[in-house]
């Protein structure tokens, strides 16, 4: 060996000597501050949602007890204000996180006095909508540290207490550990609260891919504490300040391209900043993002990369160019046009890749320091160390450059091994516990109300708080969301899906792929458990959030789980949870998602399998009676009060009452009043007469894209030889013309819960008004149930069952209508029966069904037509006013107009009118009626043959119409149209233009 040869060698296995001796030092002295303390400020169901019962704390128990942590966060919970002032002065807290409505106090009057008793404690809030945030962080000056928009993910939990441990300990560990650093610039609180997660998601992720086989627990607590920081900043000022202070030690930048810089914000920030940065480091990564095209340009002209904000796959982009250019993801060899010619997961792969791809890929990668850069995201820093100050010029040839990599690479990796027992962990999958989770990612929206009401009803002695019934949440099951995720990236449909217009497709599309073969043994160990029918049933992230309930927008399955074979059972679940999955990306649940400025690819969607309340009568499985239950009535009336509560019931499936079917509505505290029921006529004309079940005859049948594919329609006939009509039946007698409580004689069957409400068969106002005002309570606002009751054929204890809680927005100005403003001229709408809070202005377009072209047997094209119109008008953003006769919405096309929410999404105004023999009863008890109230819609019933409010239809027959199909009128008016709803009395107008009473309007719920 020449004399230069032995000396090269010598001077490498000296570095490498080094390299063994110090490959951890420092390490241990990293993330020194760390969040022990959390004062969570929250209603008793805010706290329980953001802990997604005990999943807060079960991950970061988790993290910690994997990474041999000294001692786990401890959650502390304040249920208001003055609580939380009190625990503050009290104890030390590292970090405190509040909700936007805490109760006693406005959060930004707490946050101050917060920062007054303890200056160094971060306040970080979470809302719900932006509106709400920017409104409280307005008035809290600096007082919040930040705040974010809670959308149900609890990685954003995790991520927000990452940043604040990153922002405390980024100047330690970047000196004594060479940490890297990862600069966020946005000032839109919707997109960072998108990205942090995505980001922090990422970096410990590659974190934890280092923990493979080969390393133990002591690497791994070492490994975790060197992971890249994230610096967050909103302004020029101060993401500058980020990078010249810790610019040797950063990965990459993510810049916005309009934000603050200089007092204003400026639409040329993002690119100037990239430029200053590419000026001192032409290598650095960058990203820009926009939602203008014309950026794009500028971004490459500055050397910068581009991902457009408003593409349907942003955060996937966004994570793709964490992978290849931060290097998060694995190292991708390319070729210099850019074609990609190797690639390498870790280490081993690499040295693997180094040894045969093409020399002029090699050179590269090698003269813009992209192996250092992918060594140092894996916290491999003194690797990386090593290589990065070799030039290329020092190499007499590429081969020997190559030799040089692999010879360094492959000591290093024997080095990292030697010694080391590779820990193994396998998840266990408990199917025997009443609430359990398969995955672990979050139960979604849905299952975290269910999951909290479970707690409240176990730990609270509910269960057996009432004489013979038992009170409880079915046993269930839930697919957390990150089987979801792992199911669209396998199966490559995430992008075909959001672009997809065709529902049908989309479902066959979701059929034809497979789940992940990880849960295949979860689902038949938990199939093997239970032989009863199931709901397969959507729990998205975004489901039954406060202000965007998201209610039947997705699917539900029931699932007979009869058949004999095992593995048939199991392919029905998997078409069940592919099929709920697919309803992520049909096009009601589009529509949607853009109304309520959602993206697609933000929503999740976890799915829960859980047991149908009910009895197996022959070939049909049913509830004895089920439905919906509201702790706030809009519609109260005589001596019932708002406050009351009103409850909507029906023999059979709930389905019939959340579709707008014929139900019996009650007040909980008043279930001796039944307005419906007034006189003998009325009870005739109200009374339920079907009534649904699930066909459990073909236990072989698999779902398809129909959800009532295996629900049919019964007569009380049925019900009544099934015994099941008793309790809630009554007869008519038509020769007497009375109405008898039982069904023991002769005469018409009704369903009138006689025997429930006066003889106490079962307990059900006491229950629901009881369970209301404990949601109340615990969610610090108006809360809907969802429930089904089975009544013992044995003796034993009769089942409630609580299937749904979600919150209802209701806190909503009001503005004052006098009763003698619905007798003005000028008011074209007036009535006495309103849902709503709120002004309604900027009205110039009124969409109506003419009276003399309604017919009842052609509402479903009359469905389509309302459709297409409010398909033009919400894409032009013009809010309008939706009139017509019968029920908006109702699935029976008999009983009005069958619209679904898609079709109606940009009405900012809906009125509904009396039919000629029928008299238009509000529908509080179906989805549709939870997403009027969530998108703060105004809905005026008018009932104008009894006396119940009238509407001036000459005065919309005189205007001209701009469309007219067959079935209805589009006019434009010159000046807008004033809506006033006054929730506190039920009184509402329509306005208008240039009416005196107009001046009332405080502002534009809609526009």
């Amino acid at each position: 060996m020449a004399r230069d040869d032995v000396a090269g060698i010598e001077t490498l296995w000296e570095q490498l000597r080094n390299l063994s001796r110090d490959r951890y030092t420092g390490f241990e002295s990293l993330m020194r501050f760390r969040v022990r303390q959390i004062l969570l400020v929250a209603s008793l169901y805010d706290s329980f949602t953001l802990e997604e019962g005990g999943r807060l704390t079960e991950l970061l128990l988790s993290e910690y007890r994997e990474l041999n942590l000294s001692e786990a966060p401890q959650i502390t919970r304040a249920l208001s204000g003055g609580e939380a002032l009190d625990l503050i002065e009290s104890h030390r807290y590292d970090l405190v996180i509040t909700m936007t409505r805490i109760g006693d106090m406005a959060t930004g009057e707490m946050a101050r006095r917060a920062k007054r008793a303890r200056p160094d404690l971060p306040v970080v809030m979470l809302g719900y909508n932006v509106r709400e945030i920017e409104r409280i962080t307005d008035e809290a000056d600096s007082s919040i540290d930040r705040a974010f928009i809670w959308t149900g993910d609890v990685r954003l939990l995790i991520a927000l207490i990452k940043h604040v441990e990153d922002l405390r300990n980024v100047e330690w560990d970047t000196r004594h550990g060479e940490v890297r650093t990862i600069i966020l610039i946005e000032d839109s609180v919707r997109f960072y609260s998108s990205y942090l997660p995505l980001v922090y998601t990422a970096v410990v992720q590659q974190t934890h891919d280092l923990m493979a086989a080969g390393i133990n627990l002591s690497q791994k607590l070492l490994r975790m504490r060197a992971r890249p920081k994230i610096l967050f900043a909103a302004t020029f000022e101060e993401a500058w300040s980020f990078y010249d202070q810790y610019r040797k030690y950063t990965l990459g930048v993510i810049s916005d391209a309009r934000f603050p810089w200089g007092g204003g914000r400026r639409e040329d920030a993002g690119v100037e900043f990239v430029r200053r940065l590419k000026d001192d480091d032409p290598h650095m990564p960058a990203v820009i993002q926009s939602s203008d095209p014309a950026v794009a340009e500028a971004a490459r002209a500055v050397g910068a990369d581009f991902i457009r904000k408003d593409s349907p796959n942003l955060l996937h982009e966004l994570k793709q160019y964490l992978d290849d250019h931060f290097g998060f993801g694995d190292f991708v060899f390319r070729d210099l046009d850019g074609r990609e010619v190797g690639r390498a997961r870790n280490l081993r792969t690499l040295i693997e890749q180094l040894a045969v791809v093409p020399a002029e890929s090699l050179q590269f990668h090698a003269s813009r320091d992209h192996f250092s850069n992918w060594l140092r995201a894996r916290t491999k820093f003194t690797l990386a160390g090593m290589i990065r100050p070799r030039k290329i010029g020092e190499f007499p040839d590429i081969e020997e450059l190559r030799r040089y990599l692999i010879e360094t690479f492959t000591w290093y990796r024997g080095e990292m091994q030697r010694g080391v027992v590779a820990d193994f962990s396998r998840q266990n999958f408990e199917a025997g516990s009443n609430f359990t989770r398969i995955g672990t990612g979050s139960m979604g929206g849905k299952a975290r109300g269910l999951a909290f009401m479970n707690h409240i009803i176990d730990r609270y002695g509910i269960r057996e708080r009432f004489e013979g019934v038992t009170v409880r949440v079915p046993p269930t099951a839930v697919v957390a969301t990150d089987v979801f995720d792992d199911f669209l990236d396998r199966s490559g449909l995430r992008a075909a899906a959001i672009a997809a217009v065709d529902d049908e497709s989309v479902r066959q599309g979701f059929l034809a792929a497979k789940l992940p073969p990880e849960i295949y043994d979860d689902l038949s160990y938990f199939l093997e458990q239970v032989r009863y029918p199931l709901a397969v049933r959507s729990s998205s992230l975004l489901e039954d959030a406060q202000c965007q309930p998201f209610a039947g927008v997705y699917s539900t399955y029931m699932l007979p789980n009869s058949h004999p074979d095992l593995a048939v059972r199991l392919d029905q679940l998997c078409d069940g949870i592919k099929l709920v999955y697919a309803s992520t990306f049909l096009q009601g649940a589009k529509a949607y998602l853009a109304a309520t400025g959602n993206r697609v690819e933000e929503e999740k969607m976890a799915v829960i399998i859980q047991q149908v309340i009910g009895g197996r009568h022959g070939d049909h499985v049913y509830p004895d009676f089920a439905g919906v239950a509201h702790s706030l009535n809009h519609y109260a009336s005589g001596e019932l009060k708002p406050e009351d509560g009103v409850a909507l019931v029906a023999l059979g499936l709930g389905r019939t009452v959340v579709e707008g079917g014929k139900c019996l509505r009650f007040s909980p505290r008043h279930p001796e009043r039944l307005p419906q029921f007034a006189t003998i006529k009325d009870t005739l004309n109200n009374s339920q007469r079907q009534f649904l079940a699930i066909d459990v005859s073909r236990p072989e049948a698999y779902p398809r894209g129909d959800e009532d594919d295996n629900v049919v329609s019964l007569e009380l006939a049925v019900a009544e030889a099934d015994g099941t009509l008793d309790a809630v039946g009554s007869v008519y007698d038509h020769q007497n013309g009375r109405i008898h409580d039982g069904i023991h004689r002769e005469g018409a069957r009704l369903v009138t819960f006689a025997h429930v409400f006066k003889s106490g068969v079962f307990p059900l106002p006491q229950v629901l008004d009881f369970l209301l005002e404990v949601g109340r309570r615990c969610l610090n606002c108006a809360v809907e149930m969802e429930f089904a009751a089975r009544l013992s054929p044995d003796g034993g204890p009769d089942e409630f069952g609580l299937l749904q809680i979600r919150p209802l927005t209701t806190e909503h100005e009001t503005p004052s209508v006098p009763p003698d403003l619905l007798a003005d001229p000028a008011a074209l709408v007036a009535t006495e029966i309103s849902l709503g809070n709120g002004s309604y202005g900027g009205i110039h377009d009124v969409v109506y069904v003419p009276r003399e072209v309604f017919d009842r047997g052609e509402t479903a094209a009359i469905a389509e037509e309302v459709g297409r119109i409010n398909a033009g008008l919400a894409a032009a953003g013009r809010p309008y006013l939706l009139l017509g006769p019968g029920r908006w919405g109702s699935a029976d096309r008999w009983l009005g107009i069958p619209v679904q929410w898609s079709q109606i999404s940009g009405a900012a105004v809906m009125v509904e009118t009396d039919l000629d023999d029928f008299k238009v009863t509000p529908s509080q008890g179906t989805h549709f009626f939870q997403n009027l109230t969530a998108f703060q819609t105004g809905y005026l019933t008018v009932n104008q043959a009894s006396g119940g409010g009238r509407v001036d239809w000459d005065w919309f027959d005189a205007r001209p119409a701009a469309v007219e199909t067959r079935f209805l009128r589009h006019i434009v008016l010159d000046r807008p149209l004033s809506v006033l709803v006054d929730g506190r009395s039920g009184r509402a107008v329509v306005l208008a233009p240039d009416a005196g009473g107009s001046a009332a309007v405080a502002g534009d719920r809609r526009g």
